[in-house]
């Protein structure tokens, strides 16, 4: 397992920093694009023949060994298939984008990738990008939420919660992709796969494999979210009215909080909505930051497809906030953590990946490596240069090196 390497300074802003110094100064290269064009365009109807028209755009230029197809397979799931027949990784590997993506995310990836991976597939998942918005049923009432009264160091809660009630209701949510992705595989007709999960994706995989044992081989967690131990933790057995002290250093403890500022509720349950209420304005924000966000990336193109994403009506659903919001708290700890799973995980290697300037916490995967080192996994940690939390789009050369020795091993 690979040493942790220090975190940089701009790792160590809070997420609201970055994401106000985003929309407000936009990359040093980026295009001039009006606010009002791009409003007055996104008015009426949905982006859907745009999205499937820079998505071709994004693909026709790729150099790929072997043949590779799009399909939404069984009317529901928009799927890329790269099939090499002299590739030398056998076990089918999917790409798992995440929050506020879809599988256009390692376009990037699909030509290095696909030289190694006999079957190689990437997908947008349900309610996500060109899929389908699959119904989503809940089966449990709204829960009595998680409230934690912080003041100094130290927490309370004013009252307890039913932790099983919390659990099914979660566990419900979660099913909306867990389920889909079984599905999936099944319709795909294929036995054992491995994934390569990003961000959310990560956290989605990781569950996927604990309920799913006999389907996962290899996991790869690409800068993972929702891997700390917390107090929002729902596994955690608080008493009511009792102050505990708040440890902001230890991912790995129930008592961890991040200091960061929560992100305002009206933000996190609304998100892109509120671009799109801000008109003109709302569009060169929202250019602002994805210009600041993916200036690695060289062109235009990609940029222009995730504007597509983020402003438009239908890019990301209701179905996909609802879920979201669902499972993690305002300052993105989840619910119901990795870490507090880690011990039904079954899988035969797991690898942790992060960018080099990543504002994830890597400390937290490395414990997750750590503790499943000890269960007897063969665990692995490691880190992409010159790269931040969407490394495979800042460094694809690196990281499909790296994905391809674990896959290998």
């Amino acid at each position: 397992m690979k040493r942790l390497a220090n975190t940089s300074r701009a790792a160590r802003r809070s997420l609201p920093q970055r994401m106000l110094k985003r929309l407000i100064v936009p990359s040093s290269d980026a295009p001039k694009n009006s606010g009002w064009k791009q409003w007055f365009e996104h008015l009426q109807g949905n982006n859907v023949a745009k999205m499937k028209e820079l998505q071709s755009s994004l693909m026709k230029d790729l150099k790929i060994d072997g043949e590779f197809h799009n399909e939404l397979l069984m009317g529901e799931i928009n799927q890329w298939h790269f099939r090499n027949d002299r590739a030398t990784i056998a076990t089918p590997t999917l790409l798992l984008h995440g929050y506020a993506a879809t599988s256009m995310a390692f376009y990037r990836n699909f030509s290095g990738l696909s030289k190694y991976i006999k079957d190689l597939y990437a997908i947008d998942l349900p309610a996500n990008g060109l899929s389908s918005t699959l119904p989503l049923d809940i089966h449990y009432p709204r829960a009595l939420p998680l409230k934690v009264k912080i003041k100094d160091d130290h927490f309370r809660l004013p009252y307890t919660i039913d932790a099983m009630h919390n659990k099914c209701l979660i566990q419900n949510f979660e099913d909306y992709y867990l389920d889909a992705l079984e599905q999936w595989r099944i319709d795909n007709k294929l036995d054992q796969i491995n994934i390569v999960a990003h961000s959310f994706g990560g956290y989605l995989s990781f569950k996927y494999a604990v309920k799913y044992p006999h389907s996962v081989k290899k996991l790869c967690l690409v800068s993972p979210l929702g891997v700390e131990r917390s107090i929002y933790s729902i596994n955690n057995q608080w008493r009511s009215n009792m102050n505990y002290r708040i440890d902001y250093d230890n991912p790995s403890s129930k008592f961890y909080c991040k200091k960061m500022a929560p992100i305002p509720k009206i933000i996190f349950e609304n998100q892109t909505r509120l671009l799109r209420c801000l008109g003109p304005l709302g569009a060169k924000l929202c250019w602002n930051y994805i210009t600041a966000a993916y200036s690695r990336v060289p062109g235009d193109k990609y940029k222009e497809y995730i504007f597509e994403l983020f402003y438009s009506k239908t890019g990301i659903t209701s179905t996909a906030m609802d879920i979201f919001t669902s499972l993690f708290e305002r300052n993105l700890l989840a619910k119901d953590p990795l870490l507090d799973a880690v011990c039904h995980l079954h899988t035969d290697s797991l690898m942790a990946i992060y960018g080099e300037h990543d504002w994830m916490n890597k400390a937290a995967g490395f414990e997750l490596i750590r503790e499943a080192e000890e269960k007897g996994i063969r665990a692995i940690y490691s880190e992409v240069v010159s790269s931040g939390h969407n490394l495979f789009l800042d460094n694809p050369l690196e990281f499909n090196s790296q994905v391809v020795d674990f896959l290998n091993e």
